[in-house]
């Protein structure tokens, strides 16, 4: 088999005269990104991901493409190549529409990090887990029981067989915690001086409230009804949220 000699970053290698810069240079144990290219496929020289110098004709080449010649001078990481390759991603990057974050938390209303949340229930870090949501939840045991969950009809698995039980998950972790001596209290820190006004002890005023006071100010909650919990005491059927339940969540925003 014919082989052909040249330079990549200064270090000679031969190679057979089919082989690309690409192949080339991981003989050499040089490394070139690439996007679009995967081993045992035709190369697509698409995302452009992979451009190195030519410095004997000053061009740009693909390295995933182009085949070698006797004589090549190849540079991999010089400034021309490193300012094409930036150009490229930000080319790429400003029509991306893949799915950079699982679609369950992407559709959560409250952006909870689900598969963090997920992982940590299934390796039984419990407190982790409420830690987690309660990051964004206040109302975790409640919202466990009423929530339409969105991110289960965004889940993957669905198309397999069935979307993970993100709500009762959820549900599991912020019951566990209540019924522990000491259920989680986040640190504030020290008072800020500042006192707040919150119109309204539903759940969102109750979520605010609890936000509110995670930075250190003072909080007060003024309600027309004579207990808090706005739709959540006066309209959902006890026996979709018991009220012993409510109550609990409520002591913890009030702790």
């Amino acid at each position: 088999m014919k082989t052909a000699t040249l330079t990549i970053n200064g270090r000679s290698v031969a190679v057979p005269e089919c082989a690309t810069i690409l192949e080339a240079a991981e003989s050499l144990g040089i490394s070139i990104p690439t996007l679009c290219h995967g081993n045992g496929f035709p190369p697509n020289t698409s995302c452009m991901v992979c451009v190195v110098h030519d410095l004997g004709s000053g061009s740009l080449v693909p390295a995933c493409s182009m085949p070698v010649s006797p004589g090549m001078r190849i540079a991999t990481d010089d400034d021309l190549v490193r300012e094409a390759r930036r150009d490229t991603i930000d080319l790429l990057l400003s029509e991306h529409v893949g799915n950079c974050e699982a679609p369950c938390r992407s559709t959560c209303p409250a952006h909870l990090n689900i598969p963090l949340m997920i992982r940590q229930i299934q390796e039984k870090r419990f407190r982790e887990a409420i830690v987690t949501i309660k990051r964004d939840i206040a109302l975790p045991a409640a919202l466990g029981r009423i929530c339409p969950a969105p991110c289960e009809k965004a889940c993957y698995r669905s198309h397999h067989d069935h979307p993970l039980a993100v709500c009762l998950l959820k549900r599991y972790a912020a019951d566990f915690d209540l019924a522990q001596d000491s259920p989680y209290r986040p640190e504030t820190p020290p008072a800020s001086g500042r006192r707040v006004a919150v119109v309204g002890a539903g759940p969102a005023g109750l979520s605010a409230a609890y936000y509110i006071a995670r930075h250190g100010h003072v909080c007060r909650i003024f309600d027309r009804n004579g207990e808090p919990g706005g739709n959540l005491r006066y309209s959902v059927p006890g026996d979709r949220l018991p009220e012993a339940v409510l109550e609990a969540e409520l002591e913890t925003i009030r702790a």
